[in-house]
């Protein structure tokens, strides 16, 4: 009996899992392919903004080694 029971149980999983999605289902899907879009398009603004912070450090580096320098050689203490 109880393996009949387990049996029939199984067999209506299988069948249910069978069943075309529901329109739940698929506005649920849309909304997991939406949020992963959404998340690629935050990745690659991140990334952009991380290049032009690298290349503004870059200049400002460069730029506070030739003040530092014109100072120098002009004998002007610099404070630090």
């Amino acid at each position: 009996m109880r393996h009949r029971s387990t049996l029939g149980f199984s067999l209506l999983l299988l069948s249910a899992g069978c069943l075309p999605p529901s329109e739940q289902d698929l506005q649920v899907a849309q909304a997991l392919v939406e949020i992963g879009d959404a998340m690629a398009e935050v990745r690659e603004s991140t990334a952009f903004m991380q290049d032009q912070l690298d290349s503004l450090r870059w200049v400002v580096a460069r730029q506070d080694t030739v003040i530092r320098q014109l100072a120098n050689l002009a004998g002007v203490p610099i404070p630090r």
